[in-house]
Order: C-alpha cells, then sequence, then structure tokens
C-alpha cells in the first residue's frame, strides 16, 4: 500500500513539473523605449507616425498627433509587444534634446582636490 502512494505522488509531482514547464511562456519580446526622431509620415485617420529612420508608431488615441507636422523633431515613448510599436508619449523638442536622465551639478561641485 505504501509503494503505491509513492508511485503516485511521484507520478503526480513529475506530471506538475512537466506542465509547468510547457505553460510557461519564457522571456517574450515585448519592452519600452524611448527614441528620438524626425517625423517623416503622419497619417492621422489610421492614428499612424513614422520617424526618418523608418520606426513605425501607432496609436489609439489621437489625441497625440494633433499639433505634430511633418518634419517636426519628436521625442516618443513607446511600447514595442512583438508585432508593433504602441506610441505612450510624444513631444516637440529642440536641437539639443537627450534620451533619458541628464546629469546635473544642482549645488556645484565641491570637496574636490
Amino acid at each position: 500500500m505504501r509503494n503505491h502512494r509513492v508511485v503516485l505522488t511521484t507520478l503526480a509531482l513529475g506530471m506538475a513539473v512537466w506542465v509547468g514547464q510547457a505553460a510557461a511562456d519564457g522571456p517574450g519580446d515585448t519592452y519600452g523605449a524611448q527614441k528620438l526622431g524626425t517625423v517623416r509620415f503622419l497619417d492621422r485617420a489610421m492614428n499612424l507616425l513614422q520617424l526618418d529612420d523608418g520606426t513605425e508608431l501607432r496609436t489609439t488615441d489621437s489625441r497625440l498627433l494633433r499639433n505634430l507636422r511633418e518634419g517636426m523633431r519628436v521625442k516618443v515613448d513607446f511600447t514595442h509587444d512583438g508585432e508593433r510599436n504602441e506610441l505612450n508619449s510624444i513631444e516637440a523638442i529642440g536641437a539639443g534634446a537627450t534620451v533619458g536622465a541628464t546629469p546635473t551639478t544642482v549645488g556645484g561641485i565641491s570637496n574636490h582636490s
């Protein structure tokens, strides 16, 4: 009787491990990014924006594209979900803009010889 329980428990644990590994998706190809670029093409009817490097961005909120025009330099924040790039935010920028954090020296540099 004890051997029967051990065999059943072993089979149940083995099945759980096998099913768990089969059901796991693993790492996906979803990521978020920021990019600087120039608007090459804009289609408000399709909520589509294309940057000068060929990156296509789509949005479900047409208000994001309201004040944009072709040739404008922009900073975009988007999410790539494997099939398409979904626009999260966009802002017009100047020539000296950078992506990400910018170093500052608030209060000046001190304690350096």
